[in-house]
């Protein structure tokens, strides 16, 4: 293949979508730092670790699906790997920005934090000393192990995402192909590290907000919702980059039509896996394992539920059933905006009731955190997008691209 010296895409829709993003972030940030004195300490660090949450399955999920394309190859995925690059880089600021969760998560730290007590309930010796179901959990659910497990997390995802980003602008200068079977191999070995390491963080970050709660299936929930959710944003890029002159002349109709055939089948997958997950534990009526669906059902939560079965499944699976419409980034377009919200919905039902008994009690901060934290990684995704060409014009991949025609 001939090597090509490839310069940085520049995009007006891109430089716009780089400012939403710093709007959002100091927008969000700035009302969720004025709750911090307004609603307290506590309904911050709560509001936070949502909000990151929310804002983190984009980082992974873009990890994930570019170790995914590295190891698959097809028109899909070297049309979005730059999106995917940039998306994933974002994970040492994630990292950073993990930071105020594990503070809040030391006792040490609650009287320099203003905290009436630790984030999560394992934290607190009282607490600990007095539930023998969390003793018995002990060390694994200590402040100490807590923060040194995610430090790894975030090493291992940054090197992934760092290395791998850097071996695909060498190609893309040098058109070496011996570098696309090495990036196979990383991805080969780094996305089963990423499955296990994903799994315990959504256990560690979220999920033990109930110590006596476990579900062997939440990470997988946690993984499919954040996949569904990146590519119903790859569709909303498409519907801005798709006018561009590099798109325009080596991209067909076929790699959006498989954008959204996966969105369509993650939106199938992420309903089989909730729905099992809450059948194994109701069919299996464990006293330990019910009440956290029980919490869901009450104080207004189970609304919810119906809007989820609507809006996150039957429409977007029937809408989606569509071949023409499949191949029409703008008329997805809405089914993919609509896909993000109900994630949000989705997360705010899984996380928000471990701090609010009712729905009612919901506090604005909680909106405030994920546009914030959202805007961060939406900025820095912007930002590394318009630092590389659009597509690896040199990656043996690109061939598929012109299968079928234009």
């Amino acid at each position: 293949m001939a090597t090509t010296s490839l310069a940085p895409t520049r995009v007006p829709q891109l430089s716009r979508l780089q400012t939403i993003g710093i709007s959002a972030a100091v927008i969000g940030i700035a009302l969720l730092a004025v709750g911090y004195f307004v609603v307290g300490p506590d309904q911050f660090c709560r509001s936070y670790l949502f909000g990151f949450y929310f804002a983190m399955s984009f980082a992974l999920a873009s990890l994930g699906f570019l170790m995914l394309q590295h190891l698959t190859g097809g028109a899909w995925g070297v049309t979005v790997r730059r999106m995917l690059e940039a998306g994933a880089l974002a994970m040492p600021v994630m990292g950073l920005l993990f930071v105020p969760i594990v503070l809040a998560t030391f006792p040490g730290t609650m009287g320099i934090l203003g905290l009436s007590h630790p984030l999560y309930q394992w934290a607190d010796p009282a607490v600990v000393a007095s539930d023998p179901g969390i003793a018995h959990k002990v060390p694994w659910l200590t402040p100490e192990f807590f923060a040194i497990r995610s430090a790894i997390y975030f090493i291992l995802w940054s090197s992934l995402a760092l290395i791998l980003r850097a071996w695909s602008i060498q190609q893309d200068r040098t058109g070496n192909e011996a570098l696309r079977a090495r990036m196979r191999m990383l991805s080969g070995i780094g996305l089963a590290l990423y499955v296990i390491s994903l799994t315990f963080a959504a256990f560690d970050w979220t999920m033990s907000l109930d110590p006596h709660w476990f579900s062997s299936m939440y990470g997988v929930q946690y993984m499919v919702s954040s996949g569904l959710t990146m590519l119903a944003f790859l569709m909303l890029m498409f519907t801005q980059i798709q006018g561009t002159e590099i798109f325009k002349a080596h991209v067909s109709v076929k790699p959006i039509h498989d954008v959204a055939k996966l969105m369509l089948g993650f939106t199938v997958l992420w309903t089989y896996v909730t729905y099992m997950q809450y059948n194994i534990i109701w069919s299996g009526d464990v006293a330990e394992n019910t009440p956290w669906y029980f919490v869901r059902t009450h104080g207004g939560w189970l609304t919810l539920v119906p809007i989820l079965m609507i809006f996150q499944f039957f429409l977007p699976f029937f809408l989606l059933l569509s071949r023409r419409r499949k191949q029409n980034a703008s008329t997805v377009a809405p089914i993919a905006a609509l896909i993000i919200i109900m994630r949000l919905v989705d997360l705010s039902w899984i996380v928000l009731p471990s701090f609010h008994e009712s729905i009612t009690q919901v506090s604005w901060t909680d909106f405030a955190a994920p546009v914030g934290l959202l805007g961060v990684w939406l900025a820095i995704f912007a930002w590394n997008v318009q630092r590389a060409s659009l597509l690896p014009l040199n990656d043996p991949n690109m061939e598929w691209l012109h299968v079928g025609g234009h």
